[in-house]
C-alpha cells in the first residue's frame, strides 16, 4: 500500500511538473493547452470572458546586456507581479520566452485594460533590481473579449493581433480588439 501511494505521489507531481513552467510557476504552453481544452469542453460560455497574449518589451536587449540570469530574474519578477494583479481563478501562463497568456472569466474588455494599466504601473514603481540600479519592466499586452458563437482559439488569436499592433504602435501598450 505504502509504495502505491508513493507512486501515485510522484505520478501526481510528474503531471504537475509537465503542464508548469519551470522557471515562473505559471502554466506552461502544454498546461495553457489544457486549460482552455477544460474551458472549451465546456460548451458556449454565458459568461463575460477575455483573452489577454502578453509580451515582455525590450526583453532582448535585457538579455544581450545583462544576461540571462537577469533575463530570468525579470521573468519571474514579471510573473509574481502578475499573479498579484489577477484573481486566483484566472489562468495565467508563460507560453514561453517573453510571451504570457491569461484567460479572465466575468469580466469585459474595459476591465481587463484597467487591470493591466494597473499592472503597468506596479511594474514602473518596482523595478527589478540589478547589479549597479535598477531595471524598470515593460510590457504590451493585446486584450480579446469573447464574442458569442467564438471559439477560443478565435478569440486568442484576436488577442495575439491587438498585442502585434500594441508593438507596432510604440509598445507598453494595451490593444483592445474590437
Amino acid at each position: 500500500m505504502q509504495r502505491i501511494a508513493g507512486l501515485e505521489r510522484a505520478l501526481e507531481q510528474a503531471q504537475h511538473l509537465l503542464h508548469q513552467d519551470d522557471l515562473t510557476p505559471l502554466l506552461n504552453r502544454r498546461g495553457f493547452r489544457r486549460a482552455c481544452d477544460r474551458w472549451a469542453g465546456n460548451g458556449p460560455m454565458a459568461m463575460a470572458a477575455c483573452c489577454v497574449m502578453i509580451d515582455l518589451d525590450g526583453f532582448k536587449a535585457i538579455n544581450d546586456r545583462h544576461g540571462h540570469p537577469v533575463g530570468d530574474a525579470a521573468l519571474v519578477h514579471f510573473a509574481a507581479t502578475l499573479r498579484r494583479h489577477v484573481r486566483p481563478a484566472d489562468t495565467i501562463a508563460r507560453l514561453g520566452g517573453d510571451e504570457f497568456a491569461l484567460i479572465l472569466m466575468n469580466c469585459s474588455g474595459d476591465d481587463v485594460c484597467l487591470l493591466l494599466e494597473r499592472l503597468q504601473q506596479a511594474l514602473a514603481g518596482s523595478p527589478l533590481s540589478v547589479p549597479g540600479g535598477a531595471l524598470p519592466l515593460r510590457f504590451s499586452a493585446g486584450v480579446a473579449e469573447l464574442h458569442a458563437a467564438e471559439s477560443l482559439g478565435q478569440v486568442l488569436e484576436r488577442a495575439d493581433a491587438a498585442l502585434l499592433d500594441a508593438k507596432q504602435l510604440g509598445k507598453a501598450m494595451v490593444r483592445l480588439s474590437v
